[in-house]
């Protein structure tokens, strides 16, 4: 397989990864017992949203606005990891004779 095709999978991985992720944490935010636990997951989205605009106009916009910021930071670094892990890999691998 090679790289273009590697690359264009894992980054498809991690697109699927990242937008999973945010489900799974925008669920917990509607728990009671692991609700902490979410918001300290999703705060770095939130401290982006609200530093690029402040005076957010509508809820349902700046919702929408964390979930895409939250869907590119875990993408991005799921991208990251499956990139190493690739990596590591190819290099472990014997060179052919």
């Amino acid at each position: 397989m090679n790289w273009k095709r590697r690359m264009r999978r894992n980054l498809l991985f991690a697109v699927l990864g990242g937008a999973v992720a945010n489900a799974i944490y925008w669920g917990l935010l509607y728990t009671t017992a692991l609700h902490g636990f979410a918001a300290g997951a999703l705060g770095p989205a939130n401290n982006f949203v609200w530093r690029l605009d402040p005076n957010c106009y509508t809820p349902l916009r700046c919702n929408l606005e964390m979930l895409a910021a939250n869907v590119v930071l875990y993408t991005f670094w799921i991208f990251v990891a499956l990139i190493g892990i690739d990596v590591l890999r190819q290099l472990k691998q014997k060179p052919a004779r």
